[in-house]
């Protein structure tokens, strides 16, 4: 067996036999697609790239972040908008994605991310979570879009945060 989408297909039955309580459902692809769009989310934010995070929205997306910081803004320009700004309350940021679990269902899915952010806002105060992220997603003509996030919250410091920023060439 060479040929790849073979070999893909493959392991993906290899791993759903005897799974189905995870309900991981809809082509390998899909899933691959969805996990994409979720490392770019995370790497726009790490690259605070405003063309790349506009991108990963459909119109009509809404972007929820639960207590004790809630927050929830509707339509893609404004979740970009409302993006700006908070990253102009910080001094760095770094976010990451954990392996999630998704259920597709023709054109729409819905998927659960752990994630980690930590940094330091612009007063100096520190900013380390643990969370996780509620999505839902549509397929249109670009491909998969959020159409919803929701941050929920697990663990939360403000606490000075050890160390320093270390500045990236140009382009990392």
């Amino acid at each position: 067996m060479t040929d790849p989408q073979a070999i893909r297909t493959r392991i993906a039955d290899l791993y759903l036999s005897g799974r189905q309580d995870h309900r991981m459902m809809g082509a390998p692809s899909d899933h691959a697609a969805i996990t994409l769009l979720v490392a770019r989310f995370d790497d726009a934010v790490n690259r605070r790239d405003l063309t790349e995070f506009s991108a990963l929205w459909c119109d009509d997306a809404v972007w929820e972040i639960e207590a004790p910081m809630p927050m929830r803004t509707e339509g893609a320009a404004a979740i970009v908008r409302t993006w700006q700004h908070m990253l102009g309350g910080t001094q760095w940021l770094f976010r990451g994605s954990f392996a999630g679990v998704l259920q597709v269902d023709g054109d729409r899915a819905s998927g659960r991310w752990p994630c980690v952010e930590t940094g330091t806002f612009a007063d100096g105060k520190g900013y380390d979570n643990r969370a996780i992220y509620e999505d839902q997603y549509r397929r249109d003509a670009v491909g998969w879009r959020f159409l919803r996030r929701r941050y929920v919250y697990l663990w939360l410091s403000s606490e000075p945060l050890p160390g320093a920023p270390v500045a990236l060439a140009a382009g990392a």
